[in-house]
């Protein structure tokens, strides 16, 4: 499945030049042929991955989801579907980059690009849609300089027939630093309040220039001079009790919308807060590519985080670098795992694992023997081994004896391990209920003729 070409055409689209990958998906820049002055984008999930069908489903649904809501600040979906074996999305080319580059403008500046969000997510909202992920690098801007709210992919969908059950309430649904308390429990039991929350954090993350998730601090103790009334509407959007919190997007879209058109926002808001490089507050609303910049400036913060912190700002460190590393880095990535303590090597493991190449693989195999990140070593090599068509060498050293150590079940699962599978089959009678629960979880992962293997002699025996 790996060697499997992607389309070149998709009905009327066709794909050019790649903008980007990441973990799960490829993304092409499409030409409608119909509508030649519309840029699109073309999302593909990757082969890897075509087998599963939860994934396959969440892929697909954020295009059944996105084109029933319509709003200038949402992303606009034009199709999804598949195209032979490649699940697809048709979507908007949003070339503008990140709200990322815009961390550290002046307060109503920050406030202003915001109030149309609250706006698109209270439309999601009324709908029944919580977007559950909400974070910078999931609002973009278009061409025109709007703000869009983009993947929905782990999205609730409150009333949709069987949608609901793509998410499994033991699934932690999110990410570390914009999640709600409420999201570390059951995350089919949450509302559009956790949305408020996330919004709320990238509010004060943006305005101060520092995660809340890391710092803990009133607006004001984290950056002198911060707006008293603007610092209490964040404050109430990061209320750890739902019940606490700005009760929705409308209320908190006009509470700020109210704030703008205040005496404050113009004698306290206006002018980046100080601390901040004037080049930083001076970007551009439409980002160029920034060809001069190296691995080590956009990759190193991350790893200086990893170094210092709580558990949870470590993990939102890590699930940065892994978000923001690019294939061209694979390289710069190596060499940091060769001088890298012990706390930082999982996430250059993960971040690897995500756009490695074969080179990768012998110093992801080397680290099985590492306690500090054996776990995400193993996912990693059995991600990289299927896209560099090298599985029999990865599964050569993570096979063990038997069913051997559960760290290890998923990513021999991944890489259809008969083995593994016939000593489930053996073990499966004597395994306790948790342990079972683990098996049952690593064996999603196996090639389809396996997986239904495994759920031919564990039917009616959990």
């Amino acid at each position: 499945m790996s060697g499997l070409r992607h389309p070149v055409q998709i009905g009327s689209v066709r794909l050019r030049e790649p903008l980007g990958e990441g973990g799960m998906a490829l993304v092409f820049r499409g030409e409608d042929r119909f509508r030649p002055s519309v840029q699109c984008a073309v999302k593909l999930l990757r082969p890897e991955v075509h087998g599963d069908e939860a994934l396959v489903r969440r892929f697909l649904r954020e295009g059944e989801v996105l084109t029933r809501l319509s709003h200038p600040n949402l992303v606009e979906v034009y199709a999804f579907g598949r195209s032979g074996a490649w699940p697809y999305l048709v979507m908007e080319l949003l070339p503008g980059g990140s709200v990322k580059a815009c961390r550290g403008e002046a307060p109503a500046r920050v406030v202003r690009r915001f109030v149309p969000v609250c706006e698109a997510l209270g439309v999601a909202h009324a709908a029944g849609v919580v977007h559950r992920d909400l974070k910078p690098s999931n609002l973009l801007f278009a061409a025109d300089g709007r703000l869009k709210v983009t993947d929905f992919g782990v999205c609730f969908w409150e009333g949709a027939e069987g949608h609901t059950r793509v998410t499994r309430s033991q699934m932690v649904v999110g990410t570390l630093g914009y999640m709600a308390p409420e999201q570390h429990g059951d995350p089919r039991r949450v509302d559009g309040r956790c949305d408020v929350y996330a919004l709320g954090a990238i509010l004060y993350e943006f305005a101060t220039g520092q995660a809340y998730a890391q710092v803990q601090l009133p607006p004001a103790s984290a950056r002198p001079g911060f707006p008293p009334r603007l610092a209490g509407l964040v404050m109430r959007c990061l209320q750890p009790d739902p019940k606490r919190r700005t009760p929705d997007m409308a209320t908190l879209g006009q509470e700020l919308s109210h704030w703008l058109e205040s005496a404050e926002a113009a004698g306290w808001g206006e002018e980046a807060l100080p601390g901040f490089r004037a080049e930083d507050r001076e970007a551009a609303t439409v980002i160029q590519p920034r060809g001069a910049e190296t691995p080590g400036e956009r990759l190193g913060p991350y790893l200086d985080a990893l170094g210092a912190g709580p558990v949870g700002a470590r993990r939102a460190a890590a699930e940065g670098l892994c978000g923001t590393a690019r294939s061209e880095d694979a390289a710069w990535l190596l060499t940091a795992l060769g001088t890298a303590p012990d706390g930082t090597r999982f996430a250059l493991a993960q971040a690897l694992g995500a756009v490695g190449d074969g080179e990768a693989l012998p110093a992801l195999l080397k680290l099985l023997a590492d306690p500090f990140a054996q776990r995400e070593a193993a996912t990693a090599a059995a991600a990289v081994a299927l896209r560099t068509g090298r599985s029999s060498e990865a599964l050569a050293a993570l096979r063990e004896p038997g069913l051997g150590s559960p760290w290890r079940w998923a990513p021999r699962a991944a890489l259809g391990d008969v083995g593994w599978v016939e000593a489930l089959r053996h073990a499966w009678p004597g395994l306790s209920a948790p342990m079972r629960t683990q098996a049952l979880e690593a064996a999603r992962h196996l090639p389809a003729p396996l997986r239904e293997a495994v759920q031919a002699f564990t039917a009616g025996a959990r």
